[in-house]
């Protein structure tokens, strides 16, 4: 539990934060199949494909901004942003595999 926290502390709340949704988003992946539907397939069907387009516009902007923030810090503090990049990355480039089919899925591919 103390490992997890401080990696938390050591990306940040926010930051935190987002990548927390974006697993979330990603997990829902496989349940969402283009149709609308009620209950707590809701969220799956509704919630989460709305989530992925922000997020699929709200990563690469975190992610130009940390490497802004990047260019004039000091060696430790620039792995750490170094790190966040690829972290952050990596997160986008698996959030768009997973929602590919979907995606493929309704624009008639």
């Amino acid at each position: 539990m103390h490992a997890i926290l401080a990696f938390l502390r050591y990306l940040g709340v926010l930051r935190a934060l987002l990548l927390l949704v974006t697993l979330m988003v990603i997990a829902c992946a496989p349940f969402a199949d283009g149709r609308v539907q009620a209950g707590w397939m809701l969220g799956p069907s509704v919630i989460a494909p709305t989530l992925m387009a922000m997020l699929a516009f709200s990563l690469p902007l975190d992610i130009t901004m940390t490497r802004v923030f990047m260019l004039d810090r000091p060696a430790p503090e620039r792995r750490r942003y170094r790190r966040i990049l690829w972290l952050e990355t990596a997160l986008l480039l698996v959030m768009l595999a997973a929602w590919a089919p979907f995606i493929l899925r309704i624009m008639g591919r």
